[in-house]
């Protein structure tokens, strides 16, 4: 439904106390908060009133802009009722040069037209109840793409990828659905339980698994654990932070202070050579560990993992974490550059027993809203703990992926799903949702957008653009 701000809740006078709101862009909109001078409502009109004159701006002969309290001095005068006004929360805003240079590379259409037929049409749409806001202004921009005789181009990227995104994007960001619940670091058990709303508790496959979560999380952290990207319908990382959706992801350290997990399923184009004692080289594809310690921002080392019983026996460097459920320890190490090199002098190892890391993700525990640590994550199940006795199978699936390249790219990517699926079973609905007004499903969006991220940020470039069809998949 629109979103409606009503002035007053026990005024009848309907007509003079509800407001339609439109999003109307970032700057100081729905989301702002008051660091950002809070909420700003604009206000365009048509009333030439000297009043209205006098607290408007006219920007187009005959249609002017005015703030809230110059509208509401207008319906306190008798001279409007709030449907006169379209209404918008924020606003788009452009730095010196930037306006034209996005015009000069056609991400904007300028046009001409007379007021008189700008306003009638801005009325239409404003006007028009049959409008959802999950369809995000599409059919607007069609319509207006008809008038100017561009309607083929507009047809063409009908259900494209872009356009199925910002219908997501406006069924999260303007449908006001309720938020996530306060979850604290520091809550003892009850508590916790205590502080979900019943459609987060309805999340978890069972009381008795989110008790051994959380018990487990206070009592002992989760260091040492695989996680994995979540498994609902609509995945919670299809607009943003795309790297975690069915991701594989180790925990290396877990303290007081912060999380930090390093990422598993995402060879970068890149490789890192170690020279052994024979004086030959031997090159390790490097995988991407999260947006923290990527060179050019936060330099950080290359570290290295191992999975191989043989090494674990030889005590090649020293297990992340321990291990919960028997196995006498964690099955995954951590090691150093020179314990790889020897090993594989030694004969006990090939490069192919290591996985070759560099960046990590980073949950603060201090300072954060009470919602955004990795303990909220885990318990509305956006990220899930891999059971152990699924740990070796992951890894094994993981360590057949390569250095990223176009001839690698599909094989990796796919790769990295099938490890997902081997760390768990997929909750997704047989009858997932599908993105409004559509036939994609949001999983199958979820995944295309992956699959974006990873051509653009590992690979250097769209290579899928324009060539993707939903009925085939990517060419």
């Amino acid at each position: 439904e629109p979103y409606f701000k009503t002035d007053n809740k026990n005024s009848t006078d309907t007509d003079n106390n509800s407001w339609r709101i439109w999003f109307g862009g970032d700057v100081r909109g729905l989301y702002a908060d008051d660091s950002e001078g809070g909420t700003e409502i604009v206000c365009l009109h048509s009333i030439q009133t000297d009043l209205a004159r006098n607290v408007s701006e006219e920007i187009l002969k005959n249609v002017f802009t005015t703030n809230y309290e110059g509208a509401r001095k207008l319906i306190d005068a008798n001279e409007a009722v709030s449907d006169d006004f379209w209404v918008f929360a924020g606003y788009a805003g452009w730095s010196a040069g930037q306006l034209e240079e996005e015009l000069n590379r056609e991400s904007w259409y300028m046009i001409s037209a007379d007021s008189e037929t700008v306003w009638n049409e801005l009325t239409d749409q404003r006007d028009d109840n049959t409008l959802d806001p999950r369809d995000a202004g599409l059919k607007s921009w069609s319509t207006l793409m008809g008038m100017l005789g561009k309607q083929d181009e507009a047809r063409a990227v009908s259900e494209s990828f872009a356009d199925l995104s910002l219908k997501e994007w406006a069924a999260e960001s303007i449908l006001f659905n309720s938020t996530l619940p306060v979850v604290n670091e520091s809550d003892e058990l009850d508590d916790l339980l205590k502080s979900l709303s019943p459609s987060i508790s309805n999340s978890i496959d069972s009381a008795e698994s989110f008790v051994d979560l959380a018990q487990r999380y206070i009592n002992d952290g989760i260091q040492g654990s695989v996680l994995r990207g979540s498994s609902k319908d609509r995945s919670p990382f299809l607009l943003s932070d795309q790297k975690l959706h069915k991701c594989s992801m180790l925990v290396i350290q877990d303290d007081d202070v912060l999380t930090v997990g390093v990422l598993l399923n995402h060879p970068m184009t890149k490789t890192y050579p170690i020279p052994l004692a024979n004086g030959d080289d031997v090159e390790f594809p490097v995988r991407y560990g999260g947006s923290f310690g990527i060179p050019g921002i936060i330099d950080q080392p290359i570290i290295f993992l191992h999975s191989k019983p043989e090494l674990r026996d030889a005590k090649v460097g020293e297990p992340v974490g321990k291990s919960t459920k028997g196995i006498e320890e964690c099955m995954i190490w951590i090691c150093s550059e020179q314990q790889v090199a020897k090993a594989i002098d030694a004969g006990r190892a090939s490069s192919s027993d290591f996985m070759c890391v560099q960046g990590f993700q980073i949950w603060p525990k201090e300072d954060i809203p009470s919602n955004s640590g990795i303990l909220a994550q885990l318990v509305t199940g956006d990220l899930e703990v891999v059971d152990e006795t699924l740990v070796e199978e992951v890894w094994k699936v993981l360590s057949s992926q390569s250095k990223l390249t176009l001839d690698t790219l599909e094989k990796n990517f796919q790769t990295s799903l099938l490890a997902w699926s081997a760390g768990g079973k997929d909750d997704s609905n047989s009858s997932p949702p599908f993105v409004y007004d559509s036939t994609v499903t949001t999983s199958q969006l979820a995944d295309d957008s992956l699959r974006y991220w990873t051509e653009a940020f590992l690979l250097g470039g769209i290579v899928s653009a324009g060539k993707y069809d939903y009925s085939s998949g990517f060419d």
